[in-house]
């Protein structure tokens, strides 16, 4: 009997220690990150943390988003409440990251490049001092693999569209890839 009587003394002392500790403890912040979906789709907020989930809504690259981290979330996945709506869900966090992507650094979809005449256009400075031009991608993203590098004055054959990106002919070499808008001039 003494025995268990010493044991919750002990118990209690603990305890009793452990209180000041976690009275101190600040409450968790949550964290600000940027949608950044691959390939330029949008990315699905769910009811629940899994892939089957009901989708609530989609958010669109670039979407900023607060990490609700009161809120408990497998390996893999957040509770996030975005700017602009009135109630949060789940995301896959591969798709956040920690600073506003660019103009360029976010994919364009697919979707969103149309089919032109083809017209004939040329590669633009990137500013006056200098001839080099962007690349010329393998997709409409400044972070996917380069074909090559463009010199000003560069022709191209534009074949598509989009808000950002134009998909184009590279007539130097044959090859098709992507250039942004502003930085290819119409002849």
């Amino acid at each position: 009997m003494k025995k268990i009587i010493a044991i919750a003394l002990v118990i209690l002392s603990l305890v009793g220690l452990m209180i000041p500790a976690l009275a101190d403890a600040q409450p968790v912040q949550n964290v600000s990150m940027w949608v950044n979906c691959a390939n330029g789709k949008t990315l699905n907020v769910r009811d629940s943390a899994s892939t089957s989930g009901r989708i609530l809504y989609r958010l669109e690259c670039g979407t900023r988003v607060e990490i609700v981290n009161s809120m408990p979330a497998p390996k893999g996945w957040a509770y996030v409440e975005p700017e602009g709506y009135s109630n949060g869900g789940y995301v896959m966090t591969k798709f956040l990251v920690a600073s506003k992507p660019g103009k360029y650094e976010i994919t364009e979809r697919e979707d969103n490049f149309r089919a032109v005449t083809p017209y004939f256009a040329m590669a633009k400075a990137l500013n006056r001092r200098t001839e080099n031009s962007v690349c010329l991608r393998t997709a409409p993203n400044k972070t996917a693999r380069q074909i090559r590098r463009l010199t000003a004055g560069d022709q191209l054959q534009v074949i598509a569209r989009g808000k950002t990106w134009s998909q184009v002919i590279d007539l130097t070499t044959g090859k098709t890839g992507y250039v942004a808008n502003d930085y290819v001039v119409v002849q």
